[in-house]
């Protein structure tokens, strides 16, 4: 009986033990999964953070380049002899047909890197004017120019100077733009990439090129499934009138 007691009250000092090794354990794992879950709040926050501070620094980049435009198609070495700023300054006066003061150039060079081949596309140049309207003016003269602007057996195109990140953005609207387009709806592509368009007498706006796909394409599904209706009803109406016009000539 003693025998039996001592093991008893050693089996109870054992469940004993592991109760209070089990409570600190649930403790322990507890405070891990505070940690972890404050880690992610964390994380979340400063992601956003990350993000906004991103935007910050593009939107500040892309101002920075608002007086700047790309000159593409001009061959390695046609300003041989003059200033690059004073070429450029030619093709404005005598391409464009922009004269004045008011279209100072303040620099002017090629994109860095080594000189391309013959047979390779020629390296971008980037003017930066003086005063922001000059930009405007000179990118507005150059859209009317549809087929680009022949200039010394090249053919120039004039592009905004924005960052990679913001073309790419404006770029994922070109397939709604399209549909737009082809459906002859006025649209705007707003800075830094907002799609702006009225549809049925309401002003829109998309910030998500998906978002505006999406609504789009099933407005213009809405509509083109409402055009075969009108035209099985003016049928139906055509018919009609036919059989009205057939019963009077029987009766007459």
């Amino acid at each position: 009986v003693a025998l039996i007691k001592s093991d008893t009250t050693e089996l109870k000092n054992s469940v004993s033990a592991i109760k209070t090794r089990l409570i600190e354990a649930e403790r322990r794992i507890s405070d891990v999964e505070d940690t972890v879950a404050n880690l992610a709040r964390n994380n979340v926050k400063l992601t956003k953070t990350v993000e906004q501070l991103y935007e910050r620094i593009d939107d500040q980049e892309n101002r920075a380049r608002r007086k700047n435009i790309r000159l593409v198609g001009l061959k390695e070495g046609k300003e041989v002899g003059m200033p690059l700023a004073k070429y450029v300054q030619k093709i404005l006066c005598d391409g464009l047909e922009l004269n004045g003061d008011d279209y100072e150039i303040e620099r002017c060079h090629r994109s860095p890197g080594p000189r391309p081949d013959p047979n390779q596309p020629p390296r971008i140049i980037l003017v930066r004017f003086l005063k922001y309207t000059a930009r405007e003016k000179v990118l507005a003269a150059a859209a009317k120019k549809k087929k680009g602007i022949l200039w010394d057996d090249c053919r120039l195109s004039l592009f905004e100077d924005m960052t990679k990140e913001r073309s790419a953005r404006r770029k994922m609207f070109s397939t709604v733009m399209k549909r737009l387009w082809q459906q002859r709806v006025k649209h705007t592509l707003a800075h830094p990439a907002i799609l702006r368009f009225t549809w049925r007498g309401k002003r829109l706006s998309f910030t998500d090129a998906k978002e505006a796909e999406s609504f789009v394409r099933s407005t213009l599904r809405v509509q083109k499934t409402a055009e075969p209706q009108r035209e099985d009803r003016s049928r139906e109406m055509a018919r009609e009138h036919l059989l009205i016009s057939t019963s009077k000539r029987e009766e007459e």
